[in-house]
């Protein structure tokens, strides 16, 4: 029968009493270095890691010492768990086949204390080897580094090292010594691990790293940056010597760190190889502390349980969280918001879907719009670096297909990371025709405000579109009057429109909190039937995390659907067939203005 205690021999059979001037002292701990360094395989059973080893049978964490009743913590050697084993035997892999590792994982799962654990056996093992931590916040950097220490300073007298230099950001091993000239030097291991937070990306420049972990990556505002500033820190030349440890927990990727995602769903372009961790693994009341085994199946029960009641409850922000802290798949835990009031795990699946596959990522073309001086006015030109993002191009036969949606601005320049942006939407017109979802993204900020409205303009005249401008950005309403494209702006729609607001312009949407909460909900309804239907992975981004950050593409987005709904609803009132109603007319450049264009 498979026994989890035959991988801690140090633990349940003890340490035997021998004679440290004895050739059977250094027999036994020449053994026990051994097994730390390349492994231990009981009869019976699977090999494990020398790191693996080394966590079970030296190294303490803070933990339940598992006697019923007592829910104190106090530092007991760490149980066998087929999760951790699942761990450890990656790292070697990694450092066998010269790639890093980066691991998602849910909430409470120790990955902390087995990375402070493999820097700590990096450091007593290995004389003048040096390792490294990094973490987005100074909070993570203090509380890794105190486990690393607690755990170097109560393992086996005989595995210890004199302490040469102690600080919050350095630990090195070794002692100081007189030569026979009595001029002091120094001695021992000379081990070195580091602690450092990377508000400053190079950070660890010039170091020279056997393991770097990025501790909770999902806090790192760069991690990218980051991540390529540190790489000269474990290669020598085209040679991948040292192993960097990316991990996160869900519920703490934020917004900002997006670059976790994409480097997890594209880990070989990265050298890494990617690892997650269910909450199901390991989840207490369901594992075997005699085998080490998870119950994955009772523990994934339960956990949908305790979704199911928060979602008869009506609590979706407790819903949210629930799968981000505890995700039973990938998606669930890049779930990036709090507090969203959409449907996030729809989003998030969506995102990841895409993120996933580099042929539907491949659907979507980058360039520029450019004038023409002639003709059809504006012709698409491929760009992988321009601001355009086309998944559909303009449909010639059916006028009035696409409408469009416009977040601008006023001012040049901002004190936010607020842009501009402009969304294209293709409406249902029959069950042949592929309809009812974004085709085209234009969001930047250039220059000057005018450069950007010249191109929303460029946009709409490309696709025929009239663009619904929220009223409180203006200038853009004169801009397209002024250049003659009049024609592209939406009149003020009813749908939306507050019976207590007297409006009085004729283009564009007053954003007020009628008006608003009316588009957001008409934003939930959307995710909630077509999330699907969504393939600009920054534009659920935004949806992701509305509400906590800028969301100039999600604004224009909302704009589109009120123009829909307000136009099929003006149809419908007017007992019109929808095909009917897509009659518009194209127009050309001339002399800087816009004039009707008859094929």
């Amino acid at each position: 029968m498979f026994d989890a205690k035959k991988y801690q021999p140090l633990i349940y059979e003890g340490v035997p009493t021998l004679n440290p001037e004895s050739v059977s002292f250094r027999e036994y701990w020449d053994e026990q270095i051994e097994r730390c360094k390349f492994g231990f395989t009981p009869k019976g059973m699977p090999r494990i890691t020398g790191k693996h080893y080394y966590y079970l049978n030296f190294y303490k964490i803070l933990g339940s010492d598992g006697v019923k009743g007592n829910s104190r913590k106090t530092l007991i050697a760490p149980w066998y768990r087929d999760m951790d084993k699942y761990y450890f035997d990656l790292f070697d892999t990694c450092k066998e086949e010269e790639k890093g590792m980066i691991v998602i994982k849910a909430r409470d799962k120790g990955f902390s204390y087995m990375n402070s654990g493999i820097l700590a056996h990096e450091y007593t093992f290995y004389p003048y080897n040096h390792v490294g931590v990094a973490a987005g916040l100074q909070v993570t950097a203090t509380s890794f580094f105190d486990k690393v220490k607690a755990g170097l300073n109560n393992q086996n007298s005989n595995f210890r090292h004199s302490t040469l230099k102690e600080g919050e950001e350095v630990l090195k091993s070794g002692y100081k010594i007189k030569d026979k000239e009595g001029k002091w030097g120094v001695d021992g291991f000379q081990s070195v691990i580091h602690c450092r937070t990377m508000s400053n990306p190079e950070v660890y420049k010039g170091e020279r790293l056997s393991v770097m972990v990025f501790e909770e990556a999902g806090e790192f505002k760069e991690l990218l940056n980051a991540y390529m500033s540190s790489k000269a820190c474990f290669m020598d030349g085209n040679v991948q010597y040292g192993v960097p440890i990316i991990g996160g927990t869900g519920g703490d990727i934020e917004a900002a760190s997006k670059d976790f995602m994409e480097m997890y769903y594209n880990a070989d372009a990265f050298n890494l190889i990617p690892m997650f961790i269910p909450a199901s693994m390991c989840y207490h009341g369901f594992f075997n502390q005699k085998t080490g085994e998870s119950d994955n199946d009772g523990a994934t029960k339960a956990l949908k349980d305790r979704r199911e009641q928060l979602h008869k409850a009506g609590n979706q922000k407790g819903y949210n969280l629930e799968l981000q802290n505890y995700p039973l798949s990938v998606e669930e835990a890049f779930l990036q918001t709090k507090n969203s009031r959409f449907n996030v795990a729809k989003i998030n699946a969506q995102r990841s879907e895409i993120l996933s596959s580099e042929e539907l990522q491949g659907q979507i073309q980058s360039g520029r719009l450019e004038w023409e001086a002639e003709g059809m006015q504006v012709r698409f030109v491929i760009d992988r670096n321009g601001p355009y993002k086309i998944l559909a191009h303009p449909n010639t036969e059916l006028k009035g297909l696409d409408i469009g949606g416009i977040d601008s601005y006023d001012q040049d320049e901002s004190s936010t990371s607020s842009l501009g942006s402009a969304i294209i939407f293709r409406r249902f017109f029959n069950m042949e025709i592929a309809g009812n979802y974004p085709i085209a993204e234009y969001t930047e900020r250039p220059d000057t405000a005018e450069e950007f409205w010249d191109g929303c303009l460029k946009l709409a005249v490309y696709y025929n579109a009239k663009m619904l401008i929220e009223f409180t950005r203006i200038g853009i309403i004169g801009y397209f009057q002024r250049a003659g494209g009049k024609h592209f702006l939406k009149e003020r729609p009813t749908t939306a429109h507050s019976p207590k607001t007297v409006n009085r312009n004729r283009y564009g949407l007053q954003m007020n909190k009628h008006t608003k909460a009316v588009m957001e909900q008409f934003m939930e309804n959307y995710i909630e039937e077509n999330c699907g239907d969504i393939w600009f992975v920054d534009l659920l981004d935004e949806l992701g995390s509305y509400g906590l950050r800028n969301t100039d593409r999600a604004i224009a987005f909302g704009l589109c659907l009120i123009h829909d709904i307000d136009l099929y609803d003006k149809q419908v009132k007017k007992g019109e067939e929808v095909q009917d109603s897509l009659g518009f007319v194209y127009y050309k450049r001339e002399n800087g203005r816009l004039v009707p264009y008859k094929k």
